[in-house]
């Protein structure tokens, strides 16, 4: 609902009405607003002025009465983009100050728990941020029946940001894999197969439990990680 949109965007409530029924009814004076919209006339004119600084109604004089319209999409569009510049410089801002706090005498967390779709996006947005290779072994396509468009996004900016990927998959689904590039697969007899997905990037190894509320463990081991990923090269390297 673009009530909800606009909420989102830091609208009020009288500013979303106000806007929405400018939108629907053209221009109109702050009285006829007022009686049409069954709003307060005093919360009305705030609410117009409010709009009038977003940039997304227009005033005009008429007899000298003014009256309000709502302005071109562009103006709502143009209002949506300073935002996103907006929370690009808090986002780098804060990534800039987190960075420059370092740990006294503490040593890294080698393990991590993630609970949830939320915990499992954000591993996922990890390891595109990690721009290491990626390998992974899987029993379906969980990914994609969890995150849906998310799946297909993800791999899109993988595959902008150069990131090869090798993943090992059951012979029984390898009509249901999309070709894509930088993407390289092989496929075991499904009794090799594990119902838990192991993911190995950098220094990393993630192991997922599919579920409805899917359970993430992420090591952060060196040693764990070539353990893991001499199986995973000896599965690769097996004549099928």
């Amino acid at each position: 609902m673009i009530e909800k949109e606009l909420a989102s965007l830091g609208f009020s409530p009288s500013e979303i009405k106000i806007y929405i029924h400018l939108l629907t009814t053209g221009s109109s004076y702050a009285n006829k607003i007022s009686s049409e919209t069954r709003i307060n006339r005093t919360n009305v004119y705030e609410a117009l002025d409010r709009l009038i600084t977003k940039g997304i109604i227009s005033l005009i004089i008429k007899n000298k009465v003014k009256w309000f319209q709502a302005s071109t999409v562009d103006s709502l569009l143009n209002m949506i983009r300073e935002k996103e510049d907006e929370l690009l410089i808090t986002k780098n801002n804060i990534f800039r100050e987190i960075s420059s706090l370092k740990p006294i005498n503490t040593k890294p967390l080698e393990a991590s728990i993630f609970v949830g779709k939320k915990g499992l996006r954000m591993i996922f947005e990890e390891i595109i941020q990690t721009k290491k290779p990626i390998s992974l072994i899987a029993s379906k396509l969980q990914f994609k029946e969890v995150f849906g468009p998310y799946f297909d996004l993800w791999h899109k900016r993988r595959i902008e940001l150069g990131i090869k990927q090798r993943s090992i998959f059951p012979k029984t689904i390898s009509s249901e894999l999309k070709r894509r590039e930088l993407l390289e697969y092989k496929f075991i007899d499904h009794q090799f197969a594990n119902p838990t997905t192991t993911i190995i990037y950098g220094e990393n190894c993630v192991f997922i439990q599919w579920s409805k509320k899917p359970f993430v463990l992420k090591i952060n081991n060196k040693e764990i990680v070539i353990s893991h990923l001499n199986y995973f090269n000896a599965l690769w390297n097996r004549e099928v």
